[in-house]
């Protein structure tokens, strides 16, 4: 008698490799372009499986961005735990927030769903995106102000700001269609005009914010 052994791969496993196949997917074919069927085809399951871990090709798109953020967040935590000062702490956040946005999987993915006209879900990223980093923001910003380094008094008002400039870069950042700045000098300006902005912005000393040139 012969039995057929199923593998059950660890549910945590399994999520990460359809976040990776349809994060491959959307880079490759578009969001679009891609569905569910080309998804769990690339991963070799059932569309059932699918829809255990997640709602809709939506929901995954969602999940894919938040892990990038989280990532984003562990990395400034760790930065933190080493008892940096808050200056070096904001410098890092906003650095790897706009790198995220711009150069990594979630910015690319970005410029694929703006192409696409995907207007409402671009702005739905967005804004998980900003809730996500809120609270590691918000802790570097109390400890700013404690140590009389930053100058903030409405938080969530300063948070819809940072917003704003943020945007502001990235869309200055990108004037072809589609495409990134290439001229380093350009990218420098712009960069040199958020660090001013933020700096008010926060109330912190003129020239503390440097924001780096990520001109491949």
């Amino acid at each position: 008698m012969f039995f057929i052994i199923r593998i059950t791969k660890d549910p945590e496993i399994r999520q990460a490799e359809l976040m990776d196949a349809a994060q491959e997917l959307f880079m490759m074919l578009g969001y679009q372009q891609t569905t569910v069927s080309t998804i769990v085809k690339k991963v070799g399951v059932a569309q059932g499986t699918f829809y255990y871990y997640f709602a809709s090709k939506e929901a995954i798109l969602e999940a894919i961005f938040a892990r990038h953020v989280t990532n984003m967040i562990l990395e400034v935590q760790a930065f933190y735990s080493e008892q940096n000062s808050v200056l070096e702490k904001l410098q890092l956040f906003f650095n790897l927030f706009y790198k995220l946005c711009y150069y990594d999987q979630p910015g690319l993915i970005g410029k694929i769903l703006y192409k696409e006209k995907q207007g409402p879900l671009i702005n739905k990223l967005w804004r998980q995106m900003l809730f996500i980093t809120k609270p590691i923001l918000r802790r570097i910003l109390e400890q700013g102000n404690q140590e009389g380094l930053t100058n903030v008094i409405h938080m969530d008002e300063t948070f819809s700001f940072f917003a704003g400039i943020m945007g502001a870069l990235l869309e200055s950042s990108s004037p072809l269609e589609f495409g990134h700045e290439v001229d380093p000098i350009i990218v420098k300006n712009k960069l040199k005009i958020a660090e001013k902005l933020i700096e008010n912005l926060l109330g912190a000393p003129v020239g503390s914010i440097h924001l780096e040139t990520l001109v491949p």
